[in-house]
């Protein structure tokens, strides 16, 4: 059973999975106390309280702990947030309301995590006895505390504090010691340094900044004793709880359906899920051992090898057309684009360098265009892209006039070059009729060519619209070539008895066109491919547009052909594609567009892009070309496509797929 068969069943349903994609419970949010009840204290224990919070709140961030504040005063007038654990930093002067509150809190029940001072009577309610204020007889009496092994799930061997005063804690009936006092090298004393119960912890030095990441691992053991889903959310560790992946609902039932496979391709898969299994399996173990950072660990990698497992499930093809449409500026320039693409292991990219009426490159042919760089794109393209193994395909957006100033519109429009509907000129579109204009296009390509670039792709080679060109020219041309006369201009050809000629002549002068540049670069430029990103619907937009691809095909016009697919919908997707693939007949290679950043598909993931291409190789395709080369497709999609479906290098076809 091949992979092929696999996703075919999962009818390509997966939504993009989460970075960490386990079903688990949120991490809890616990509440810190803010002291600000000071007891009649000044300035200097107003800074003490505010350094001390900021001590617990920099360990919780460095925990992944989400936490949120509140106060002494707070407290006294309306109680604490429901949250399963309180830690009070430094609360030295608590009220009787507050502690009221404090002790209602407790019996909801909730848990608190007091350090170094408080109430008598909040220490009784936790389960200890407080000692007098206790200053460090040597340098390095109160170091660390060491833990109990195994006195609580990921308590860490020993938590560095550096405390130079302690409040000694003896554990009454039902708490018990975490751990005493060790001086650096970790020799223990005798005095408690936690006191643990079932409502709460007292820790027995004020909380130091300087030690945020061990404060942050006892913290984290002491919150997830408290509140469980605080491990499970954190290092979740049960295999069923991991996923979606792909379209299976775990990672278990993703293996399931890998070990029913045959296909040798899924090796690289088999080997994620099989190392994610056995580091989720070992989690329990390290929590155990108080290893929290190793388990976490444990858990993340475990959780991305399922998530990447998907990925590199899906089969790597050869030969096949691997690229992306681009602008004549890439982000990132042009030698970092080609790198990315090549370690992707895409062997091919479009970026557009003129239109019908603008160049931006320096050009003798065209004028420049409004937004042309400093920096020659065809140079830089063609010399990066053969370091990274990238084919350079230069495309020429055909009649349209994109980048050109208004002088040279307008200067188009005197000299009758511009498009015209029975409305008036279109200046965004060249008259295809217009010798001008097409020996203008024609040059573009040979001096495109000249830069040793791969190919040529035509982009835009149409009308704008189905009522178009009316202009004289196009009178004059029609009727010299057809011997027909339309006394009615322009209404005979755009909607009345002429029309159908019309369309065929229309048709003929965009295929003629192309049929001279074949010629002319078989000529000028052996070795230059061609090839067009076109409309997807030939039958109707032959008409519409007078593209009339297919029989740019039948004649051998084009290397391959390009359809814009650009649907978000699979089945409309795979609707269009089979016609296209009925229509090229298996005479050339079909590559179709897939447009996660085109205006009309606005929200497609990876792995929307990935099924698409997966059902485009299922339907007979050789190939497909993604819209559009941007941070977020280097970023986002291209390592991802890297992991399965462009993993292996691939040659561009020259032929169809049998």
């Amino acid at each position: 059973m091949a992979l092929g068969i696999l996703i075919a069943a999962a009818a390509f349903a997966a939504a993009m999975l989460p970075v960490c994609p386990a079903r688990a419970a949120e991490v809890p949010t616990v509440a810190v106390i803010t002291g600000d009840l000071l007891g009649g204290g000044g300035p200097e224990v107003a800074r003490l309280v505010r350094e001390r919070r900021d001590a617990v709140t920099s360990a919780l961030t460095k925990a992944g702990i989400p936490y949120q504040l509140t106060s002494d005063t707070e407290v006294a007038r309306i109680g604490l947030p429901d949250v399963p654990v309180a830690i009070l930093p430094y609360s030295r002067a608590i009220s009787d309301d507050e502690l009221y509150h404090l002790q209602a809190y407790l019996k909801r029940p909730a848990h608190l995590i007091i350090f170094f001072t408080c109430r008598d009577e909040l220490a009784s309610a936790l389960g200890v006895q407080l000692g007098s204020v206790t200053r460090e007889l040597f340098a390095g009496q109160f170091y660390a505390i060491g833990l109990v092994p195994g006195s609580i799930v990921g308590a860490p061997p020993r938590t560095i504090c550096d405390a130079m005063q302690i409040r000694p804690v003896a554990p009454l009936e039902g708490a018990t010691s975490l751990g005493v006092w060790q001086t650096p090298p970790g020799d223990a004393g005798t005095t408690a340094g936690i006191a643990l119960s079932g409502r709460g912890a007292f820790i027995s030095c004020p909380p130091s900044p300087a030690n945020a990441g061990d404060l942050g691992q006892l913290l984290r053991a002491l919150v997830g004793h408290f509140a469980p889903e605080l491990w499970e959310a954190l290092c979740p560790a049960d295999p069923a709880k991991i996923g979606p992946v792909g379209p299976y609902e775990s990672l278990p039932q993703f293996k399931a359906a890998l070990d029913r496979a045959a296909s040798t391709h899924l090796d690289n898969a088999r080997s994620d899920v099989d190392e994610a299994l056995s580091l989720l399996v070992s989690i329990p173990g390290r929590l155990a051992r108080g290893d929290q950072n190793g388990a976490i660990a444990a858990s993340r990698r475990g959780q991305m090898l399922g998530y990447r497992s998907w990925y590199r499930s899906y089969p790597s093809y050869d030969p096949e057309i691997r690229g992306v449409w681009a602008c004549d500026k890439v982000p990132g320039g042009w030698e970092d684009a080609m790198r990315r693409l090549g370690e992707a292991n895409f062997n091919c990219i479009f970026p557009y360098f003129a239109s019908g009426a603008a160049a931006y490159y320096p050009s003798r042919v065209l004028p420049a265009a409004t937004t042309i760089g400093d920096e020659n794109p065809v140079t830089e393209s063609v010399r990066w892209g053969n370091r990274y193994g990238v084919q350079v395909h230069a495309r020429i957006l055909g009649f349209f006039t994109m980048g050109s100033p208004a002088s040279v519109r307008d200067e188009l429009r005197r000299q009758g070059r511009l498009a015209r509907s029975p409305k008036g000129y279109d200046t965004k579109w060249l008259c295809p009729s217009n010798h001008a204009n097409r020996a203008q296009i024609v040059q573009t390509a040979l001096e495109l060519a000249s830069y040793g670039v791969d190919a040529i792709q035509f982009d835009y080679l149409r009308y704008s619209w189905k009522d178009q060109c009316v202009c004289a020219t196009c009178r004059e041309r029609f009727q010299a070539e057809t011997g027909i006369t339309a006394s009615r201009w322009p209404a005979d050809v755009v909607s009345g008895p002429l029309r159908s000629q019309w369309l065929d002549w229309r048709r003929e002068k965009v295929t003629s066109l192309l049929r001279t540049i074949r010629a002319k670069l078989n000529e000028e430029a052996p070795g230059v491919g061609l090839n067009a990103a076109v409309f997807v619907n030939w039958e109707g937009h032959r008409d519409t547009f007078g593209q009339d691809w297919k029989r740019w095909i039948d004649e051998g016009l084009v290397d391959f052909v390009s359809p814009m697919d650009y649907f978000e919908d699979l089945d409309e997707f795979v609707g269009w594609v089979t016609k296209q693939e009925a229509w090229a007949q298996g005479k050339c290679p079909v590559a179709a567009g897939i447009g996660p950043f085109a205006d009309p598909v606005p929200t497609m993931s990876p792995q929307g892009v990935l099924d698409e291409v997966q059902a485009a190789r299922r339907l007979g395709c050789e190939g497909f070309i993604i819209f559009n080369y941007t941070e977020e497709f280097a970023r986002d999609y291209l390592p991802l496509m890297a992991l399965g479906a462009t993993s292996e290098p691939a040659s561009i076809p020259t032929q169809a797929r049998k």
